[in-house]
């Protein structure tokens, strides 16, 4: 379980006793007022606590996944979820301490707020599964490049000869600041890319220079081609 959910938890927890203790406490005490013998005191005590018990429910259900970018989309309902609690407390004690006030109408309140918390949930989890998704598909169209540039730049660091690494290091830079966009429609080109790359990169292992010279150029115009094209697609 998360350490939110446990600190929302925690503050769930103490204020539903601290509404049960003054509940049950304040209208004889303070007032000199018995009114639990009357069913609608029991009826709107029932309904209170159903909407806090619903309260902590969907606030389990949004906020149970443990992915740190989950947690962080969660926030706003988290946040949501504490103002919640405080007015279902506030509202529910109010009504339910003095007499001039029906409790029914504060159980109403209180289920109206639980309303209102879950379908805030609703919404909240619907935008965090849209960024969720959007950001999945980010890394997945960004992989390619990412890939490449963590390979060119071991090759970089992997060559003593000044001549061949300076080489290395245009090939570097033009892939490291190539569109990290990947595109279905460039699969083909980015096949070509790997090809050639792993072309060069087996002639600077070998220290095959004239070779070294004609792939980095070609390698280089593939690049070029592709970040045109990706322009061209968005």
């Amino acid at each position: 379980m998360k350490k939110n959910f446990k600190y929302f938890g925690i503050t769930w927890i103490v204020a539903f006793v601290l509404f049960n203790a003054v509940t049950f406490l304040i209208p004889n005490e303070v007032f000199g007022v018995t009114r639990f013998d009357k069913a609608v005191f029991w009826i709107a005590y029932a309904l209170i606590v159903i909407s806090f018990v619903a309260e902590l429910i969907t606030a389990y259900k949004f906020v149970k996944d443990d992915s740190n970018e989950k947690t962080f989309l969660n926030i706003p309902l988290l946040q949501t979820g504490y103002t919640a609690i405080i007015f279902s407390v506030i509202v529910g004690l109010a009504f339910m301490i003095f007499p001039v006030l029906p409790a029914w109408l504060g159980a109403i309140v209180c289920i109206l707020i639980a309303g209102y918390f879950i379908i805030a949930c609703v919404k909240a989890s619907t935008v965090a599964e849209v960024v969720a998704e959007i950001d999945v598909k980010v890394k997945t169209q960004t992989v390619f490049i990412k890939a490449l540039t963590i390979d060119a730049d071991a090759l970089v660091m992997s060559v003593e000869s000044d001549e061949i690494k300076e080489v290395c290091k245009k090939v570097y830079e033009t892939i490291r600041y190539s569109d990290p966009i990947s595109n279905v429609e460039l699969a083909e080109d980015e096949n070509k890319i790997s090809i050639k790359f792993t072309d060069f990169s087996n002639a600077v292992k070998n220290r095959e220079i004239e070779n070294i010279l004609v792939l980095s150029k070609e390698l280089i115009v593939l690049l070029e081609e592709r970040n045109k094209k990706c322009k061209l697609l968005k």
